[in-house]
């Protein structure tokens, strides 16, 4: 059943949606906006994030109801700077072990307790012997304090996830005709430039291998055109807009003025330039391969030249990440694309149910009012009848099924009783009759089907008589009946018929053996020797003893 879901982007000065209606196979995009954050107590700015999360939820809870809009789910994605990320390779793939072991691992490897941190997981796959898992750190209070307003504006909200992670389910399919030596699908790099933070991923095969956040972003280049020119922020920040640039092959600066903003730009993006190349080195030192394309997004990536100048730097291609391609997204207009792709990839992955964490566990689990269940009794009530009208007429097609083969069978048992006991017998009756009711015979105990039977005789025997390198029997009549087998055969020797018959008589089913008559016959003519020289005279044939033997039987 569709469902609406809002995906979330808490910017440091707007706050992004994109609104989805998620259905079974397919989610169809309803629309994006992009809003001004809330004003936050200034007396608690030093709070960071956790100082604007009422303001802007309230915003949030507003401007659903301004618009009318239903949303049945909410999926938030925490900006990268308030998670730490780390890899770990683990000895085991089972995800209660992962999630059992993480605290220990981790412990060594963060600065905060681990008591105060929310952790999550994606597996990443296997590695060597061990299984790759990538995990996400957030601070418990900042969990704590977006589930309680959430909770106090009744949001349904369900996900709260990490914004570098949802990348990875946006990252443009790998089309090898676009460079065939690279042959197979190459790691890629997302870079979004933030306000305050870039945030960077490492995608490959769908699934993200490597996220971080870095303290280079959009303000640092305002910052350096302030310093450079003498202006205060917002004149700062309206000539990065208007006339800020990164030279680079295709565009040269032509007047002091573009000089000095080339120079400066150039000296403001040293820092991130460090820790991109810094990112290339780690994911090649861990995954033993190098990155292979990547992708300019977020509203900082709009400085002209910025691309190209990042490019040329590293020595990798840069394309700007374009909207996702998927059945049923509308292209949105260029100038709102890349603000609101973490609000759209945080969507995506949670409808497509694409790698992502949810830091909304264990006391902060989200524990649904089914309200949205009430706005859909009556399809649910419809769906449900349908469903138990199906169930109802499928159980009756099965058994008049069933009814026919009963008669069917009932049939063909009176048939066959009739023919065997000269009745008409119900299937008990037929059980009983096998056991040894009335079917037998008078005056006997047997039971009308023997429990051994000729060929179970027959094995008997085949099993007690004396192997060939000890005797040469040749049976020429063997006669199994009920209480008497008859046998008839030639042997080398005497002693060769009486060990034959010591033989049989240790057959549970064999009462008394009585051997016949011994007589002398005269075997088949031995073939004549390959060897032989002419004049030999041929091989004379052997003399064997002919026997019979008439055995007793005790079983039916």
């Amino acid at each position: 059943m569709a469902h609406t879901l809002l995906g979330v982007d808490l910017g440091a000065h707007s706050l992004k949606t994109c609104r989805l209606e998620a259905g079974f196979r397919k989610a169809t995009l309803l629309g994006v906006t992009i809003e001004p954050a809330a004003p936050a107590d200034a007396a608690n700015a030093s709070q960071d994030l956790i100082w604007r999360i009422g303001p802007q939820l309230r915003a949030l809870k507003v401007a659903i109801a301004a618009r009318r809009e239903s949303v049945e789910e909410v999926a938030i994605a925490l900006p990268g700077e308030h998670i730490t990320f780390r890899t770990v390779d683990l000895p085991f793939s089972d995800p209660r072990k992962i999630e059992s072991v993480l605290g220990y691992e981790l412990e060594s490897e963060v600065l905060a307790p681990i008591e105060e941190l929310v952790i999550g997981y994606v597996v990443i796959g296997p590695h060597g012997a061990d299984t790759r898992v990538l995990t996400a750190a957030a601070p418990r209070a900042l969990v704590a304090a977006i589930v309680k307003v959430a909770t106090e504006l009744d949001l349904p909200l369900r996900l709260i996830g990490a914004a570098p992670l949802a990348f990875a389910t946006v990252v443009p399919p790998w089309n090898p005709s676009q460079d065939p030596a690279v042959g197979p699908e190459p790691p890629s790099l997302v870079i979004d430039i933030g306000h305050e933070h870039t945030t960077l991923c490492v995608a490959h095969a769908g699934k993200p291998e490597l996220a971080r956040a870095v303290p280079r972003a959009g303000r640092h280049f305002t910052d350096a055109i302030a310093a450079a020119f003498h202006l205060d922020g917002e004149a700062a920040e309206r000539a990065k807009l208007d006339s800020g640039f990164i030279g680079h092959p295709g565009m040269r600066a032509e007047s002091p003025g573009q000089l000095k903003m080339d120079e400066c730009m150039r000296e403001a993006a040293k820092p991130l330039l460090r820790e991109l190349r810094q990112t290339l080195a780690a994911y090649r030192a861990a995954w033993g391969e190098p990155i292979g394309r990547a992708f300019l997004t977020g509203g900082g990536a709009r400085l002209v030249g910025l691309r190209e100048h990042l490019a040329e730097a590293l020595g990798l291609a840069i394309e700007p990440l374009p909207w996702p391609s998927r059945d049923g997204w509308a292209e949105v207009p260029a100038d709102q694309a890349d603000r609101v792709l973490v609000a759209a990839a945080i969507a995506d992955s949670v409808a497509a149910g694409g790698p992502q964490v949810n830091f909304r566990k264990g006391e902060f689990a989200f524990r649904s009012d089914y309200s949205f269940v009430r706005g859909k009794v009556v399809s649910l009530a419809a769906s449900v009848l349908v469903v138990l009208a199906f169930a109802a007429l499928n159980a009756f097609a099965s058994l008049r099924g069933l009814k026919r083969e009963h008669e069917t069978l009932s049939a063909r048992l009176k048939k066959e009783s009739m023919e065997l006991f000269g009745k008409e017998l119900l299937a008990g009756e037929v059980s009983d009759e096998l056991k040894g009711g009335s079917g037998q015979k008078a005056g006997t105990q047997a039971p009308p089907i023997p429990t051994v039977t000729a060929f179970d005789l027959l094995d008997e025997i085949s099993k007690r008589v004396p192997p060939g390198d000890k005797m040469k029997l040749d049976i020429l009549e063997l006669d199994i009946k009920p209480k008497k087998t008859f046998l008839k055969a030639t042997a080398e020797t005497a002693q060769q018929v009486d060990d034959l018959t010591d033989a049989l008589s240790k057959i549970e089913c064999f009462e008394d053996v009585q051997k016949g008559k011994l007589s002398s016959v005269t075997g088949p003519t031995p073939p004549v020797d390959p060897k032989a020289q002419p004049g030999d005279k041929p091989p004379a044939p052997p003399e064997l003893k002919q026997f019979t033997l008439t055995i007793t039987t005790t079983c039916p």
